[in-house]
């Protein structure tokens, strides 16, 4: 029979702890509790609880801990929570039928952020009470002999799963996070936390990339572009130094984000085409070569053949993304691809192509998705004039105004097709307000060229 451990580390969770425990109950044989140096009643709560408590003072190295409470373990697979985690209801009945003829060597599982701490089970997983989609996370692992989770922060066992050619699945396991609640100040000294260990990092292991793809990814979550981009142009050289096994995902697709906010398609190109061919496929390195290509394709002379050659290519590469997000998996997702902005990606290649409604099928699925998307619902809208609804389209808009100057400028067109001039002027100048120019989608330019040649040079409405 397959055993289980459980592995946390933990550090003044006695609030958290009884509910993450309670819900490993039947579905663990054992638990290892790592404590970092507590002054409220974790280590008894975890001793209540049967677990076996070791201590370990902090000396910010999450890895250390995590590979401590492995060593202790005695069970085939290891199950890693955190204290403000728990198993979703039936989560660990599923497991243990999954572990009864084990076929994998990690286990990706999906993470559901709560929304508030009272939030429902049900209402979390069903995304009424969840903030952001359902991330992936590798959290079930087959005990070895050199199984080792390596990094001070954001520690992983990415070497150990690529040295070791091991197999990784996703299982059809939820959790739910209690810990990822809107506190501005306390997210951002997480980040600075965050930020300060991988600095630290960089510094003991200079020929490793793998953390300066974490820090540019973190910087680039922070707005701080430019620091993000002098980390990685550091780092950038080493991609010729690094092991065959090591994943270069992260500094992959933190330098084609900051590629295309220069709208850099060779950057992005470039960015996946490293990432791929060190790693193999992934959502996000198709998603970066749509962009790319996207971009080519609008910077093509006039609407020939080299335009539609690179949208064809554009559509192909988000259609991959997409399917591979949808069938392939498992894929622990970073900051470029998912499932709502590949399906926005493809209703725009299919607009700039024609393909008006395929393109509004990809607006569907996008809202279905999110139903409050304003970029969706920006989209559909757009695709709904050049179909001759531009009623329908304005009425899919309303909730979207206000979100940007794409959702007025796709209202200028629509109240221009209605004949209705004098409020076409009203949004675009709007849309000229918010935007200077600058919309999300760069065909967007082209289509505030055309209104201003139609309607005349729009005066910027102040904002309300």
């Amino acid at each position: 029979m397959t055993r289980l451990t459980l592995c946390l580390i933990a550090r003044d969770e006695e609030a958290e702890l009884p509910a993450c425990l309670e819900s490993v109950r039947g579905a663990v044989d054992e638990i290892v509790l790592v404590d970092t140096g507590s002054t409220d009643r974790t280590r008894e709560v975890a001793r209540a609880a049967g677990a076996l408590v070791l201590e370990r003072p902090w000396d910010d190295d999450f890895a250390a801990p995590r590979n401590l409470a492995a060593r202790h373990a005695t069970g085939d697979f290891i199950l890693v929570l955190d204290a403000d985690e728990r198993l979703a209801p039936g989560a660990g009945k599923a497991l243990r039928q999954l572990l009864r003829r084990p076929a994998f060597d990690l286990g990706m599982v999906r993470l559901h952020n709560a929304r508030t701490r009272d939030a429902a089970p049900a209402q979390v997983l069903s995304g009424a009470a969840r903030t952001g989609d359902p991330v992936l996370l590798p959290r079930v692992v087959r005990r070895t002999e050199d199984l080792e989770w390596r990094g001070a922060i954001h520690e992983n066992v990415a070497d150990w799963l690529l040295r070791g050619q091991r197999r990784r699945v996703l299982l059809p396991v939820d959790l739910l996070h209690y810990g990822y609640l809107p506190d501005v100040l306390q997210a951002r000294r997480k980040r600075e936390r965050n930020q300060t260990l991988l600095r630290r990092r960089i510094e003991l292991e200079p020929d490793d990339m793998t953390p300066s793809g974490y820090l540019a990814l973190e910087l680039i979550e922070d707005g701080r572009f430019d620091e993000a981009r002098e980390v990685l142009d550091r780092a950038w050289p080493l991609v010729d130094r690094q092991p065959a096994w090591r994943c270069l995902a992260r500094p992959a697709v933190a330098r084609g984000i900051l590629a295309l906010r220069r709208a850099d398609a060779e950057g992005a190109l470039e960015a996946a085409r490293v990432g791929e061919g060190r790693n193999g496929p992934h959502p996000d390195f198709d998603y970066l070569r749509g962009m790319g290509l996207e971009i080519q394709a609008m910077r093509a002379p006039g609407a020939g053949p080299e335009r539609a050659r690179l949208l064809a290519e554009a559509e192909a590469a988000y259609a991959s993304a997409a399917r591979r997000l949808d069938e392939e998996g498992p894929f622990e997702l970073l900051a470029a691809a998912s499932p709502l902005r590949t399906r926005l990606q493809l209703a725009v290649v299919r607009y700039l192509r024609g393909q008006w409604p395929d393109a509004l099928r990809a607006c569907g699925e996008a809202l279905k998705l999110e139903p409050g998307s304003a970029e969706a619902r920006t989209a559909a809208a757009e695709v709904l004039v050049e179909l001759g609804q531009a009623t329908k389209a304005l009425e899919i808009l309303r909730p979207a105004l206000g979100s940007g100057p794409d959702a007025w400028l796709v209202a200028a067109s629509a109240a221009q097709r209605l004949g209705a001039d004098g409020d076409a002027r009203v949004f675009l100048g709007k849309a000229l307000a918010q935007s200077g120019g600058g919309y999300q989608r760069i065909h967007r330019r082209l289509r505030q060229a055309a209104l201003e040649a139609t309607l005349g040079p729009a005066a910027p409405q102040p904002r309300k």
